[in-house]
């Protein structure tokens, strides 16, 4: 579940330019929003070492969440329901990796 304390990233729905590196990010970027409002890309946010755990197998995404020191919510908005839809996780390399994590869902 989502709580006010996660970092979040949002897949955007239109062209879009970080405001940091003005570097040109195109449609479907994935961007984080600093304070006010500012987007980031994944670069100038810190964030570009993390890998995607896509939805869908809640006990991986318990424990990859769980063995992460950093992790972050993949949204995207949803035209249908008018509210953004939850489509990952982004978590460290080596939460995924660990057999802490993976193995216990493959048993």
């Amino acid at each position: 579940m989502t709580t006010v304390n996660d970092l979040k990233v949002f897949i955007t729905g239109r062209d879009t330019r970080c405001d940091e590196c003005r570097e040109y990010l195109g449609r479907h970027a994935w961007i984080t929003l600093e304070g006010d409002s500012r987007a980031l890309c994944l670069a100038c946010a810190d964030l570009d070492h993390l890998v995607f755990l896509p939805a869908g197998d809640a006990a991986l995404t318990r424990r990859a969440r769980k063995h992460s020191r950093l992790s972050a919510v993949v949204l995207k908005w949803g035209r249908a329901r008018k509210r953004y839809q939850r489509q990952g996780l982004l978590v460290e390399d080596e939460a995924l990796t660990l057999k802490r994590a993976v193995k216990p869902c493959l048993e």
